[in-house]
């Protein structure tokens, strides 16, 4: 799934256009910064971790503490899965330094 794909689900139950915009914004804040190799994939998963767990709290406030867990962790790696995607040519253009063709 697409990094859109996999944000766009994470919004799904919010419906305050500046609120969605935001956690939006945050995401791919995050996808740029971990591009450019100022965070390592740990500390991703952290603050995806702190993102996500957020918005379950507000979407799906009855879910139990093992039931959250599960669907945080579950968007997490959908999330980060889709970050290393999006993010797969240009860490290896860097990290053999070939540049972009035009």
């Amino acid at each position: 799934m697409s990094l859109q794909a996999v944000v766009l689900s994470l919004l799904d139950g919010i419906t305050d256009p500046s609120v969605r915009s935001d956690i939006a914004t945050t995401i791919y804040f995050l996808r740029d910064v971990f591009l450019s190799g100022k965070i390592k994939p740990d500390e991703l998963k952290s603050e995806l971790v702190d993102i996500v767990s957020t918005v379950v709290d507000i979407t799906h406030p009855d879910l139990l503490p093992d039931e959250k867990k599960k669907k945080v962790d579950m968007i997490v790696d959908q999330l980060y899965r889709a970050i290393r995607m999006s993010t797969l040519k240009m860490r290896m253009m860097g990290k053999y330094r070939i540049s972009p063709v035009e």
